[in-house]
């Protein structure tokens, strides 16, 4: 049976005042003669006793929402919602949808999405429980940080404006700047931060500047999974813009960070995507160019089948073939798998075509050539082509 005080249903915002809670306002909104199965599907769920129970002592609405409203539908649902604002048109919304108003008249949750197109009561009712408790549990969040020494009220908001589920607590940003005007313990920085903690200034910032303030950003015990994974995703782009192909180690490595924080994520699945399509690196069939040439001063792998193997010496060649900035090789280096060979360390500027040399004491199972250059991320306009011959 349920509860002496169960939820009450009204027509308008107004009716509502009259025994109004504080569990607020369950509209259940559809889309008026233009979704009829969603009509037939969200009246349901209005009168399902599971869901009567679930939404507690809250006032409960059926919206009927019009497509292209004429100015007696929009005066007609101006009555209904009173004071109660529709999901923002810029949120990521859709309809049927029951959304949630606190006391206040604050949307703090929606159900919409895949759970309404096909909606199961007893799934729905979970979901609204859910919405309520987690409501309850951002208030007492509140109700802690007014009583809590200065020095830890910025966390308690914090967490209140982390709560999963639901929106942010009313005015958020401004609990926090009353709470610590100076922000000394980074919380409202956290709180605003979304993928990029410099503003635009990155965009005149060379990449060994931008590296390591990312990674304090990843690294940052406030920010959420999903912040961190937006940093690594903005890194991985800042990389692949200021060097193309040419960080593909600093790519693949931002790339595994992103995954390793949630896999099952959107950017989590997405990494293995940038690994396989942004990661090819320095290729010995394709020679280098602009977009694939080496970071500065980073050891990077040629890739592909190398004409290496028997014991003996090798000429690695560079042909240049065009460009305003020559490249600039600092070492050349073989390996056998992740056993260093040996190294060609001389620093030449490819004015010209120039030829290092290493040499092979035995036959090599799985030889690698690194190669390292010392050009700048000006000076990147250069390609040409690898010959490499036995002598």
């Amino acid at each position: 049976m349920l509860p002496a005080q169960a939820a009450t249903k009204v027509s308008t915002y107004e009716q509502a005042q009259a025994s109004l809670t504080d569990d607020g306002y369950v509209l259940f909104i559809y889309g008026e003669d233009w979704d009829k199965r969603a009509r037939q599907h969200t009246t349901g769920l209005y009168d399902n006793p599971a869901i009567v129970k679930a939404v507690g002592k809250a006032a409960m609405m059926l919206v009927p929402l019009p497509e292209s409203p004429d100015e007696a539908q929009k005066a007609a649902l101006e009555k209904t919602m009173g004071k109660l604002k529709l999901p923002h048109v810029h949120s990521t919304h859709s309809f049927p949808a029951i959304v949630m108003y606190d006391k206040a008249g604050r949307q703090y949750a929606i159900i919409c999405g895949p759970a309404m197109v096909y909606p199961d009561a007893n799934r729905i009712a979970r979901l609204i429980t859910a919405r309520r408790a987690a409501l309850e549990q951002q208030n007492q969040l509140l109700r802690l940080a007014e009583q809590a020494a200065p020095d830890l009220r910025p966390n308690l908001i914090l967490d209140a404006c982390r709560v999963a589920g639901i929106e942010m607590p009313a005015d958020a940003q401004n609990l926090l700047k009353k709470a610590d005007p100076e922000d000394k313990s980074g919380c409202l920085a956290a709180l605003r931060f979304h993928n990029n903690p410099l503003g635009d200034k990155i965009k005149d910032m060379t990449l060994s500047e931008i590296l390591p303030e990312m990674d304090k950003a990843i690294a940052n015990p406030l920010h959420t999974v999903q912040q961190k994974q937006n940093a690594c995703a903005f890194t991985i782009g800042t990389i692949r813009r200021k060097v193309g192909s040419g960080g593909s180690d600093l790519i693949r490595k931002y790339a595994l960070q992103m995954k390793s924080l949630d896999p099952e994520s959107v950017l989590g699945r997405s990494a293995d995507v940038v690994i396989r399509d942004w990661t090819h690196g320095l290729q010995f069939v394709r020679g280098w160019s602009p977009d694939s040439l080496p970071m500065q001063g980073v050891p990077t792998e040629l890739q592909g089948k190398l004409p290496i193997g028997p014991a003996g010496k090798y000429e690695i060649r560079f042909e240049p073939t065009r460009g305003k900035n020559p490249a600039r090789i600092s070492r050349v280096a073989l390996f056998d798998g992740d056993t260093f060979i040996c190294e060609d360390a001389r620093s030449i500027t490819l004015t010209s075509p120039a030829s290092y040399f290493v040499t092979a004491g035995s036959d090599l199972k799985a030889p690698r050539i690194l190669i390292t250059v010392d050009n700048a991320e000006n000076e990147r306009d250069t390609f040409g082509k690898f010959i490499i011959n036995k002598q």
